[in-house]
């Protein structure tokens, strides 16, 4: 009887352990930029992030384009659980080469184009 409750405690720790920290290993699809800023330079971007459902936070950003004109962005939840907030972060720096022209967000399972760099200016601009 003991053997199987110990069992039981041990499968039931596993679960809540794969539920509290995997979800921080699943993409968001549902995070929108709300602000940006360039460096001087033009060689860094930061970008102020939000989450459009009501629950859950972003902990990082990983870009996932082989593309150097362009930059899509696959943003990743917390840790903690569907509204974990351990790790969470809104702001993010990216590496920004001359290159780039768009930087695109996956948004409902598919990405969506939110800077483009004005070819005329050659200034940011984010699309609404």
């Amino acid at each position: 009887m003991k053997k199987k409750l110990s069992i039981i405690v041990v499968v039931l720790l596993l679960l809540y352990g794969g539920y509290y920290f995997g979800l921080g290993f699943s993409p968001r699809t549902d995070v929108v930029i709300v602000d940006f800023k360039v460096s001087e330079q033009q060689d860094q971007m930061t970008i102020y992030t939000s989450i459009a459902s009501s629950a859950g936070y972003t902990r990082s950003v990983k870009n996932v384009s082989d593309d150097p004109e362009k930059m899509k962005l696959k943003f990743y939840s917390a840790f903690g659980g569907i509204n974990g907030s351990i790790g969470a972060k809104s702001e993010f720096d990216l590496p920004l080469s001359p290159e780039c022209k768009e930087i695109y967000v996956l948004q409902n399972d598919a990405y969506h184009l939110v800077l483009e760099k004005n070819q005329t200016t050659g200034e940011w601009e984010m699309l609404k």
